[in-house]
Protein backbone atom coordinates (compact mmCIF):
# COMPACT_ATOMS: atom_id res chain seq x y z
CA UNK A 1 0.00 0.00 0.00
CA UNK A 2 2.86 2.61 1.10
CA UNK A 3 4.19 1.92 -2.65
CA UNK A 4 1.10 2.74 -4.07
CA UNK A 5 0.90 5.90 -2.23
CA UNK A 6 4.12 6.48 -3.59
CA UNK A 7 4.74 5.79 -6.66
CA UNK A 8 1.07 5.27 -8.26
CA UNK A 9 0.33 7.65 -11.23
CA UNK A 10 -3.47 6.79 -10.80
CA UNK A 11 -6.12 9.23 -9.28
CA UNK A 12 -9.67 9.48 -7.68
CA UNK A 13 -11.14 6.02 -8.16
CA UNK A 14 -8.84 3.91 -9.96
CA UNK A 15 -6.09 4.41 -7.06
CA UNK A 16 -8.55 3.52 -4.21
CA UNK A 17 -9.13 0.28 -6.52
CA UNK A 18 -5.34 -0.18 -6.35
CA UNK A 19 -4.75 0.10 -2.84
CA UNK A 20 -7.84 -2.13 -1.85
CA UNK A 21 -5.76 -4.67 -4.02
CA UNK A 22 -2.87 -4.12 -2.38
CA UNK A 23 -4.29 -4.40 0.91
CA UNK A 24 -4.94 -7.93 0.04
CA UNK A 25 -1.55 -8.66 -1.30
CA UNK A 26 0.40 -10.98 0.17
CA UNK A 27 3.21 -13.31 -1.69
CA UNK A 28 0.95 -15.49 -3.63
CA UNK A 29 -0.38 -11.99 -4.94
CA UNK A 30 -4.12 -11.13 -4.36
CA UNK A 31 -7.18 -12.82 -5.31
CA UNK A 32 -10.51 -10.28 -3.92
CA UNK A 33 -13.61 -10.73 -5.38
CA UNK A 34 -15.13 -8.06 -7.82
CA UNK A 35 -18.24 -7.43 -4.98
CA UNK A 36 -15.37 -7.16 -2.47
CA UNK A 37 -13.15 -4.34 -4.38
CA UNK A 38 -16.63 -2.26 -5.18
CA UNK A 39 -17.54 -2.75 -1.45
CA UNK A 40 -13.81 -1.52 -0.39
CA UNK A 41 -14.16 1.37 -2.78
CA UNK A 42 -18.20 2.46 -2.67
CA UNK A 43 -18.93 1.92 -6.34
CA UNK A 44 -20.50 -0.97 -8.49
CA UNK A 45 -19.10 -3.68 -9.45
CA UNK A 46 -18.70 -2.22 -13.40
CA UNK A 47 -16.50 1.07 -12.26
CA UNK A 48 -13.97 -1.41 -10.22
CA UNK A 49 -13.63 -3.43 -14.01
CA UNK A 50 -13.36 -0.10 -15.67
CA UNK A 51 -10.71 0.93 -12.89
CA UNK A 52 -8.89 -2.59 -13.47
CA UNK A 53 -8.38 -2.36 -16.80
CA UNK A 54 -7.46 1.36 -16.93
CA UNK A 55 -4.76 0.00 -14.22
CA UNK A 56 -3.70 -2.62 -16.60
CA UNK A 57 -3.48 -0.02 -19.32
CA UNK A 58 -0.70 2.05 -17.56
CA UNK A 59 1.27 -0.85 -16.19
CA UNK A 60 -0.03 -0.95 -12.22
CA UNK A 61 -1.22 -4.00 -12.18
CA UNK A 62 -0.92 -7.36 -13.54
CA UNK A 63 -3.90 -9.56 -13.79
CA UNK A 64 -3.91 -13.27 -14.33
CA UNK A 65 -7.84 -14.34 -14.91
CA UNK A 66 -9.80 -16.70 -12.80
CA UNK A 67 -6.15 -18.08 -11.20
CA UNK A 68 -6.55 -17.35 -7.62
CA UNK A 69 -5.02 -20.27 -6.11
CA UNK A 70 -8.09 -21.43 -4.42
CA UNK A 71 -9.61 -24.76 -4.54
CA UNK A 72 -13.14 -25.27 -6.52
CA UNK A 73 -14.38 -24.62 -10.16
CA UNK A 74 -14.70 -21.03 -9.80
CA UNK A 75 -12.09 -18.68 -9.39
CA UNK A 76 -11.73 -15.04 -9.35
CA UNK A 77 -9.07 -13.20 -11.12
CA UNK A 78 -5.53 -13.25 -9.31
CA UNK A 79 -3.76 -9.52 -8.61
CA UNK A 80 -0.54 -7.93 -8.55
CA UNK A 81 0.48 -4.60 -7.40
CA UNK A 82 3.25 -3.57 -10.56
CA UNK A 83 5.22 -0.83 -9.06
CA UNK A 84 8.57 -0.08 -7.88
CA UNK A 85 9.59 -1.67 -4.45
CA UNK A 86 6.88 -3.68 -4.68
CA UNK A 87 8.66 -7.88 -4.13
CA UNK A 88 7.02 -11.06 -5.10
CA UNK A 89 8.82 -13.58 -3.25
CA UNK A 90 7.36 -16.49 -5.59
CA UNK A 91 7.29 -16.56 -8.90
CA UNK A 92 4.28 -16.22 -10.53
CA UNK A 93 2.76 -19.07 -11.99
CA UNK A 94 1.45 -19.25 -15.69
CA UNK A 95 2.23 -15.43 -16.53
CA UNK A 96 6.20 -15.02 -17.35
CA UNK A 97 6.46 -12.95 -14.36
CA UNK A 98 9.71 -13.20 -12.16
CA UNK A 99 11.60 -12.06 -9.24
CA UNK A 100 14.26 -9.25 -10.70
CA UNK A 101 17.51 -8.14 -8.42
CA UNK A 102 16.51 -5.17 -7.93
CA UNK A 103 12.96 -6.17 -6.45
CA UNK A 104 10.51 -5.10 -8.99
CA UNK A 105 8.49 -7.44 -10.58
CA UNK A 106 8.89 -7.70 -14.72
CA UNK A 107 5.83 -8.54 -16.84
CA UNK A 108 5.71 -10.29 -19.50
CA UNK A 109 3.88 -8.64 -22.80
CA UNK A 110 3.38 -10.93 -26.29
CA UNK A 111 6.38 -13.17 -25.04
CA UNK A 112 8.99 -10.23 -24.18
CA UNK A 113 10.07 -9.74 -20.27
CA UNK A 114 10.39 -6.19 -19.75
CA UNK A 115 10.71 -3.76 -16.20
CA UNK A 116 7.95 -2.13 -15.17
CA UNK A 117 8.91 1.46 -15.72
CA UNK A 118 9.12 0.16 -19.53
CA UNK A 119 5.90 -1.32 -19.21
CA UNK A 120 3.89 1.97 -18.52
CA UNK A 121 5.81 3.69 -20.82
CA UNK A 122 4.55 0.67 -23.24
CA UNK A 123 0.92 1.38 -22.31
CA UNK A 124 1.09 5.07 -22.47
CA UNK A 125 2.43 4.78 -25.76
CA UNK A 126 -0.48 2.87 -26.69
CA UNK A 127 -2.99 4.77 -25.32
CA UNK A 128 -1.58 7.70 -26.90
CA UNK A 129 -2.01 6.18 -30.27
CA UNK A 130 -5.65 5.08 -29.58
CA UNK A 131 -6.25 8.84 -28.74
CA UNK A 132 -4.36 9.96 -31.98
CA UNK A 133 -7.16 7.12 -33.58
CA UNK A 134 -9.84 8.81 -31.84
CA UNK A 135 -8.83 12.48 -32.35
CA UNK A 136 -8.57 11.74 -36.20
CA UNK A 137 -11.68 10.43 -36.70
CA UNK A 138 -13.95 12.85 -34.54
CA UNK A 139 -15.45 15.71 -36.43
CA UNK A 140 -14.61 18.97 -34.45
CA UNK A 141 -10.78 18.93 -33.92
CA UNK A 142 -10.54 21.47 -31.24
CA UNK A 143 -8.47 21.97 -27.89
CA UNK A 144 -6.40 18.55 -28.23
CA UNK A 145 -4.83 18.64 -25.14
CA UNK A 146 -8.44 18.82 -23.06
CA UNK A 147 -9.04 15.88 -25.50
CA UNK A 148 -6.77 14.13 -24.82
CA UNK A 149 -6.98 14.60 -20.65
CA UNK A 150 -10.82 13.52 -21.14
CA UNK A 151 -9.88 11.08 -23.45
CA UNK A 152 -7.99 9.75 -20.39
CA UNK A 153 -10.95 9.45 -18.06
CA UNK A 154 -13.37 8.32 -20.46
CA UNK A 155 -11.04 5.05 -21.78
CA UNK A 156 -11.44 4.12 -17.95
CA UNK A 157 -15.17 3.92 -18.09
CA UNK A 158 -15.87 2.42 -21.92
CA UNK A 159 -13.29 0.28 -24.54
CA UNK A 160 -12.03 2.19 -26.97
CA UNK A 161 -14.22 -0.13 -29.55
CA UNK A 162 -17.59 1.71 -27.76
CA UNK A 163 -15.70 4.80 -28.21
CA UNK A 164 -14.78 4.50 -31.78
CA UNK A 165 -17.77 2.68 -32.64
CA UNK A 166 -19.47 6.20 -30.96
CA UNK A 167 -17.25 8.72 -32.64
CA UNK A 168 -18.09 7.19 -36.05
CA UNK A 169 -21.60 6.99 -35.55
CA UNK A 170 -21.66 10.92 -34.44
CA UNK A 171 -19.65 12.09 -37.62
CA UNK A 172 -21.63 10.20 -39.75
CA UNK A 173 -25.40 11.49 -38.03
CA UNK A 174 -26.72 13.21 -41.11
CA UNK A 175 -28.73 15.36 -38.11
CA UNK A 176 -25.48 16.54 -36.75
CA UNK A 177 -24.86 20.14 -37.57
CA UNK A 178 -21.34 21.19 -38.14
CA UNK A 179 -21.59 24.39 -36.61
CA UNK A 180 -22.99 23.08 -33.18
CA UNK A 181 -20.37 19.86 -33.41
CA UNK A 182 -19.65 19.40 -29.72
CA UNK A 183 -15.58 19.85 -28.69
CA UNK A 184 -14.52 16.35 -28.37
CA UNK A 185 -13.64 16.79 -24.72
CA UNK A 186 -17.14 18.00 -24.17
CA UNK A 187 -18.19 14.82 -26.41
CA UNK A 188 -16.59 12.47 -24.08
CA UNK A 189 -16.86 13.90 -20.80
CA UNK A 190 -20.22 13.50 -21.34
CA UNK A 191 -19.97 9.64 -22.46
CA UNK A 192 -21.84 10.17 -25.75
CA UNK A 193 -20.49 7.13 -26.96
CA UNK A 194 -23.75 5.90 -25.22
CA UNK A 195 -26.01 7.78 -27.87
CA UNK A 196 -24.85 5.26 -30.88
CA UNK A 197 -26.49 2.52 -28.92
CA UNK A 198 -29.79 3.46 -29.61
CA UNK A 199 -31.62 2.15 -32.70
CA UNK A 200 -33.69 3.99 -34.78
CA UNK A 201 -36.92 2.98 -32.98
CA UNK A 202 -35.59 3.94 -29.19
CA UNK A 203 -33.86 7.25 -30.80
CA UNK A 204 -37.43 8.24 -32.27
CA UNK A 205 -39.14 7.53 -29.39
CA UNK A 206 -36.37 9.43 -27.40
CA UNK A 207 -37.01 12.50 -29.45
CA UNK A 208 -41.16 12.58 -29.04
CA UNK A 209 -40.42 12.25 -25.28
CA UNK A 210 -38.33 15.13 -26.39
CA UNK A 211 -40.12 17.41 -28.30
CA UNK A 212 -43.97 16.13 -25.67
CA UNK A 213 -41.60 17.51 -22.68
CA UNK A 214 -41.01 21.01 -23.99
CA UNK A 215 -44.49 21.33 -25.47
CA UNK A 216 -45.63 20.87 -21.63
CA UNK A 217 -43.07 23.13 -20.21
CA UNK A 218 -44.36 25.68 -23.15
CA UNK A 219 -48.35 25.24 -22.17
CA UNK A 220 -47.39 25.96 -18.53
CA UNK A 221 -45.44 28.83 -19.47
CA UNK A 222 -48.49 30.51 -21.49
CA UNK A 223 -51.20 29.30 -18.61
CA UNK A 224 -48.62 31.76 -16.22
CA UNK A 225 -49.18 33.97 -18.31
CA UNK A 226 -52.74 34.54 -18.65
CA UNK A 227 -53.31 33.65 -14.73
CA UNK A 228 -54.39 36.71 -13.49
CA UNK A 229 -52.27 38.66 -10.76
CA UNK A 230 -53.20 38.18 -7.13
CA UNK A 231 -55.54 41.09 -5.56
CA UNK A 232 -53.77 44.38 -4.10
CA UNK A 233 -55.01 45.65 -1.03
CA UNK A 234 -55.36 49.53 -0.68
CA UNK A 235 -51.86 50.45 0.09
CA UNK A 236 -51.16 48.93 -3.31
CA UNK A 237 -49.25 45.47 -2.61
CA UNK A 238 -49.77 41.81 -2.61
CA UNK A 239 -52.35 41.28 0.41
CA UNK A 240 -50.55 38.41 1.85
CA UNK A 241 -47.18 40.67 2.01
CA UNK A 242 -48.55 43.86 3.61
CA UNK A 243 -47.65 44.04 6.82
CA UNK A 244 -50.02 46.51 7.67
CA UNK A 245 -53.02 44.10 6.55
CA UNK A 246 -51.69 41.23 7.85
CA UNK A 247 -51.40 42.97 11.27
CA UNK A 248 -55.19 43.80 10.72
Amino acid sequence: MNAVWRESTSDGRARLTLLAIADHQGEMGAWPSIATLAKMVNASPRSVKRDVQYLQQIGELIVENQNAPTPGQYKTNRYWVNLPGVTHLTPLSDSGVTNQASGVTAQVIRGDTVGPQNNINLNKKHIEEQFEEFYGAYPNKQDKSKAYKAFLTAIRRASFEDIMAGVIAYRNDPRRNPDYTKFPATWLNGDSWDNAALTPEARIRSEKEREASLQYLKMQEELAKQAAPPPKCEHDKTIALCNVCVAK
